[in-house]
């Protein structure tokens, strides 16, 4: 039966997960830990799917959470992540937040860079913009996931990203 972990699942249990989280309170939560805390009570090459929904940011350590990741997906292991885009009000707004996200950030997982001892076979990666705040976003955000560093580098920001959500292969 595979397996599938939803990490940092706050109050948004996922049917089908387990539904990881620090928090006992958290509702229908399934293993309780902090993802702080390493390695994660996982075994290695364990898990076929793994989704992070507005966790990630959160996590002291970035790229040792990425780490985590990879070692507990299977081969052809999916990760599934989404992350606020720097240029969402809330992203600096929230202090818990460590960390900021761009378009690219996720593509250095996936390639060889130097800096990790892991590599993931393949990144996608898409921006997200909120569809309820502007009705604008609707129509700009196909044009702008065509040339996201085109976005990202000019004024084009004015229209704020939500989130980035990446999708990573082992």
């Amino acid at each position: 039966m595979p397996m599938k972990l939803n990490l940092g699942s706050g109050g948004k249990p996922l049917v089908g997960y387990v539904n990881v989280d620090r928090n006992p309170s958290s509702p229908q939560v399934d293993k309780i830990w902090d993802l702080d805390t390493y390695p994660w009570p996982f075994e290695d090459s364990s898990a076929d799917e793994v989704f992070m929904d507005q966790c990630l940011e959160h996590l002291e350590d970035h790229n040792r959470a990425m780490r985590e990741v990879h070692r507990v997906l299977k081969p052809g292991g999916v990760a599934r992540i989404s992350v606020p885009h720097f240029t969402w009000q809330f992203a600096f707004q929230d202090p818990t937040h460590r960390h900021f996200y761009g378009y690219n950030t996720f593509s250095y997982y996936a390639r060889d860079c130097g800096y990790f001892d892991f590599k993931f076979s393949s990144c996608r990666t898409r921006l997200v913009f909120g569809k309820r705040l502007s009705v604008w976003n609707i129509l700009l955000e196909p044009l702008f996931n065509l040339m996201p560093n085109v976005y990202e580098q000019s004024p084009l920001r004015v229209f704020p990203a939500l989130t980035v959500d990446a999708e990573l292969i082992k």
